[in-house]
């Protein structure tokens, strides 16, 4: 974050992605935003593939906003999404970037009628040497209130048509 409002002649920005540990002292806090800048300018872009099953736990779980994919990620372009390896534990790999897009992309296979089938996409894989330097210290999620500000525990996935195409799939 330092870096980015150092070097970013006035457009840095502010985005937040948190991996849930099992209490709040173990919350994991990523600068989503420089990570992305870097991650454009430092690492091979390769081509993973759409885990279905990863979609849909991403819509189970309430993880993503479906307005958020009807308002804005499906008017975007397809970029490659940020996977930090090991980041949710040993051998558990994480999307650290681009989970709306990930579920819209599947999504949109669905309706034309790919659903299952081996899609390819964009990503940008992060060792954990590489995603770690993006991680918010402790101190400054606790100062910025991210905790008592993070709460999507009561969200639930609306009914209507994106959501049943998706539950039409489990």
């Amino acid at each position: 974050m330092k870096r980015n409002l150092r070097e970013g002649g006035g457009d840095a920005a502010t985005e937040v992605y948190r991996i849930s540990g099992s209490t709040p002292d173990k919350h994991l806090y990523f600068d989503v935003y420089s990570m992305r800048k870097w991650a454009m300018a430092n690492v091979a872009e390769v081509t993973t593939f759409l885990d279905w099953g990863r979609a849909e736990r991403l819509i189970s779980s309430g993880a993503i906003d479906r307005n958020r994919i009807t308002e804005h990620t499906i008017h975007n372009q397809m970029e490659p999404i940020i996977i930090g390896i090991g980041a949710a534990g040993p051998g558990n790999d994480q999307i650290l970037d681009g989970g709306h897009r990930y579920v819209a992309y599947a999504l949109g296979a669905t309706a034309a009628g790919l659903a299952g089938a081996p899609l390819p996409l964009p990503a940008y894989p992060l060792t954990p040497d590489q995603w770690k330097q993006f991680l918010i210290p402790r101190f400054i999620a606790q100062t910025l209130g991210f905790d008592a500000n993070y709460d999507s525990t009561d969200f639930q996935w609306p009914s209507g048509p994106v959501a049943d195409d998706a539950a039409a799939n489990r």
